[in-house]
């Protein structure tokens, strides 16, 4: 089975963590849940997957991003979203972490921040 994901790539906030990455949709008819991408990719964690993602500078179809940009990766997945918190001094840091065969593929999707990504996801084994 294949998970698709497309959106515009924005940095916002998530609790007290200021530069938390987002895949946004823009049309009038939201489709995506105001949720972090490494939260959305949590069904990764800890199985074998195969990610390919195009982006462009521009909302694009599959085919259109694939002439523009291609990029594959893959691997065992390992992927981590959460707060942390102390009694005594409050807010520490927000975990955010999605890595597919050792990549680090929040921190490379940060670097197009601003940009449309088209994101396809196989968890090997599923159907």
């Amino acid at each position: 089975m294949t998970h698709q994901f497309a959106g515009w790539l924005e940095i916002s906030t998530y609790g007290e963590g200021d530069d938390v990455l987002y895949l946004v949709d823009r049309t009038p008819i939201k489709i995506y849940r105001d949720e972090p991408l490494a939260d959305q990719l949590g069904f990764m964690d800890g199985h074998f997957c195969t990610v390919r993602y195009w982006v462009t500078d521009k909302e694009a179809s599959r085919d259109e991003a694939v002439t523009e940009f291609l990029n594959t990766l893959s691997g065992d997945a390992n992927v981590q979203f959460g707060s942390h918190y102390s009694e005594l001094t409050g807010y520490l840091w927000t975990d955010e972490e999605c890595k597919v065969g050792g990549h680090d593929l929040i921190d490379r999707l940060k670097t197009d921040v601003g940009k449309y990504l088209i994101l396809e996801i196989d968890v090997a084994g599923e159907t």
